[in-house]
């Protein structure tokens, strides 16, 4: 692919007032710019020239002054330009008339994302989401999208009348290509809720690897699963949702979900289009939550985290529950008490790239395992070889015994998951148990 050479526009707002989000502020420049220029590269662009621009009042028609605005144009050779990138969201107005300013195709921070979203998704449902954020986030632009608007189109009437704007008719062809698209991916999350249900069933545990993008969460999930997910030092390099089986001691088995990373200022658009992908989480008996130690702005990142947790419908309780810090990227900063975060008293610290802290964290996995089991003793009569049959595929048998001694049937010593036993309570309820 062609690298893109683009001019990289920082607006930086003074004023809390008119601030979009906390990252756009002075405050945090450095690691907002770093993470900017990591997502122009994973848009396969090449930034030929940065310009930093502070904004008092974000100007209505093109966001800074006309006095900003001519000298870019002329100090900067804006003909070896193929694209503009504004860090921030621009209104359909000022994405308009920034265009027709300087005669060149721009983009806001959310389009490139989105547009990133959209090199990287792989499967049906991935690319259907982004197309659906996509068309969410275009129908807001159709003021700037088109040149044609003036036209009308006439009404069959001979009454005649102004018609149907060329406007409303392309937002009416959106709005329907939305519905269809929605419909797609109601197919998708009912077809995902079928797969789900056995996995929900199933003894073993759901762990999800999720965090701030690029914090190591494919490189730990290949670690753990002896898979092989796309790892680059690069944001959103994996986008679709991968799972698989991990081994543990003594044959207990974990199944490990790789999910999309999240990002600072990520667009509604996308959380609403990939809601069916991060529902997934709400089936996890625990959440990995994977941050860098290796960068700075650490606290911030975790905290967007956890609030984007929250928006998708996370309660403190469930987080408190359910989370487990991993602090990656300890070959490069190994110092946890630097930070402070939330759920800190629950972590482990890992290198996944050296792998150090990875036995660690697989030993620690096991012992949350073993906190969600118990073993018990479980009579079942000689006449219900369908109940045996069952404990020995939901369970980990340690002896089967035939016993004839004031019983008839079989002893059963397991290790069953505390999720199976409520179901065999409710039914099997006339069998006889032991706990250990």
């Amino acid at each position: 692919m062609n690298k893109y050479k683009t001019f990289l526009l920082f607006p930086v707002f003074k004023n809390n007032k008119f601030c979009q989000n906390q990252i756009f502020n002075q405050k945090n420049f450095i690691s907002r710019s770093l993470e900017t220029r990591s997502l122009v590269q994973a848009l396969d662009g090449s930034i030929i020239f940065e310009r930093i621009v502070n904004i008092n009042v974000p100007k209505p028609s093109l966001l800074v002054s006309k006095t900003i605005a001519n000298e870019i144009k002329y100090h900067f050779n804006i003909d070896e330009i193929d694209l503009i990138i504004i860090d921030c969201s621009l209104s359909p107005i000022q994405h308009r008339n920034l265009e027709r300013f300087f005669e060149k195709k721009i983009i806001d921070r959310t389009q490139l994302i989105i547009e990133i979203f959209g090199l990287r998704a792989a499967t049906k449902e991935g690319k259907l989401q982004v197309e659906l954020a996509n068309l969410s986030f275009e129908k807001t632009r159709l003021v700037r999208s088109w040149t044609h608007l003036e036209r009308q189109r006439g009404g069959l009437s001979k009454v005649g009348g102004p018609g149907e704007s060329q406007i409303e008719l392309d937002k009416r062809m959106i709005n329907t290509k939305i519905k269809q698209l929605k419909k797609l991916l109601l197919k998708v999350k009912q077809t995902r809720e079928v797969q789900r249900k056995p996995r929900i069933n199933d003894s073993n545990l759901i762990f999800s690897l999720v965090g701030y993008t690029n914090s190591g969460k494919s490189t730990i999930f290949n670690n753990l699963s002896s898979s092989d997910v796309l790892v680059k030092d690069m944001v959103f390099a994996t986008l679709d949702t991968k799972m698989s089986l991990v081994n543990l001691s003594n044959k207990k088995k974990i199944i490990l979900s790789d999910t999309v990373g999240f990002i600072s200022a990520l667009p509604t658009e996308l959380i609403d289009s990939f809601n069916s992908s991060l529902e997934e989480l709400f089936s996890s008996d625990y959440l990995l939550v994977v941050h860098d130690l290796s960068n700075p702005d650490l606290e911030n990142q975790a905290k967007l985290v956890f609030d984007t947790l929250k928006e998708i419908g996370f309660s403190e309780e469930s987080l408190e529950n359910k989370v487990i810090n991993i602090f990656n990227k300890s070959d490069l900063n190994s110092n946890v008490d630097d930070f402070d975060i939330k759920f800190k008293n629950k972590f482990v610290k890992t290198s996944a790239l050296t792998k150090e802290g990875m036995k660690t964290l697989k030993n620690y996995l096991d012992k949350l395992v073993d906190k969600n089991f118990i073993d018990a003793i479980f009579y079942i009569p000689s006449d219900s070889l369908k109940i045996s049959s069952w404990l020995h595929k939901n369970s980990f048998v340690y002896n089967d015994i035939f016993c004839d001694i004031n019983f008839i049937g079989n002893k059963i010593k397991t290790k069953i998951s505390i999720k199976k036993l409520k179901y065999f309570k409710s039914n099997f309820s006339h069998i006889r148990m032991d706990s250990m």
